[in-house]
């Protein structure tokens, strides 16, 4: 009896420090998140009150600002998720091919990812900026109508933000359709191609179908990304100009200097709320699709 016990249950003692350390590092910060959140808890003050929904509702209800930072953050997360799965899966059907310099292209595509978040947000800030090396470059070869503020035009700051973080974040994306490509069957190809079957046929019959759980991955994991950004953002634009870039992660970070722990506290978990809730309904139409498909 007592072999038969050690023998159905000892595979399950391995996952005890994985429970501990999960319970102790994301767990209890997010419970104790949620209780700070309905109280007044603050740095300034050294009592602790309950106030129900109190924060919840000054969240909601000073003006516009919270919400324009959820919609800019479902910008940013929508337009981020595509443009990277977009163009990792471009520059992926280019690497799965056999070429002189492949490795290195490869090495080149994924090394953005590789340097901190917040040199890189410095970097682009000089090159963005009015004066900046975009605006020089395009001056110089006459085309000074298409030179503007990138990271200062209400209309303009966002999608630059955008833009380089795709660059930085696309590499990832390319490792996973890229392994996922490399899975493909290449007996179905050559059947294909006996049979006449052009490029064009043979991705979308038989290649993309093989590689659909890695866009639809590549895609979650990116949105998910996208709507925890923000040392992208904050390194450059701060949020600004005015609300233009302002996103909850920002907003979040802002709410921390007026020295309250509740009301920063509501707005972590109502951007985990709006997460999970999101990543819940990607996961449930792309798990739907692969099932039809």
């Amino acid at each position: 009896m007592n072999r038969f016990y050690i023998k159905k249950y000892y595979p399950t003692y391995f996952l005890i420090p994985i429970l501990l350390v999960f319970t102790i590092f994301y767990v209890s910060p997010a419970l104790l998140g949620l209780l700070y959140s309905i109280t007044d808890a603050s740095i300034t003050t050294s009592g602790i009150h309950f106030v129900g929904l109190e924060n919840y509702t000054m969240l909601f209800n000073e003006g516009n600002a919270f919400l324009i930072s959820i919609w800019n953050q479902f910008q940013f997360a929508f337009f981020d998720a595509v443009g990277k799965t977009v163009i990792g899966l471009l520059i992926a059907l280019l690497l799965n091919k056999k070429f002189r310099g492949n490795n290195l292209l490869r090495a080149l595509v994924y090394m953005p990812i590789m340097f901190g978040t917040i040199v890189v947000g410095i970097i682009f800030n000089y090159i963005l900026s009015s004066e900046g090396f975009l605006n020089g470059l395009l001056k110089s070869i006459g085309l000074s109508s298409l030179a503007n503020d990138w990271l200062g035009s209400f209309t303009l700051a966002l999608y630059s933000v955008i833009a380089v973080d795709v660059w930085v974040g696309a590499g990832w994306s390319v490792l996973v359709i890229l392994a996922a490509l490399q899975s493909v069957p290449k007996e179905q190809m050559e059947s294909a191609e006996i049979d006449g079957a052009g490029s064009m046929r043979k991705f979308f019959s038989i290649v993309l179908p093989y590689i659909m759980h890695a866009i639809n991955l590549s895609f979650l994991l990116s949105v998910i990304s996208g709507l925890k950004a923000f040392d992208i953002i904050y390194a450059m634009t701060g949020g600004g100009p005015g609300h233009a870039t302002e996103v909850m992660t920002t907003f979040l970070a802002k709410s921390m200097s007026s020295g309250s722990i509740g009301y920063p506290a509501a707005i972590s978990v109502s951007q985990f709320v709006i997460i999970t809730v999101v990543a819940m309904v990607i996961n449930y139409f792309s798990s739907r699709r692969e099932m039809e498909s």
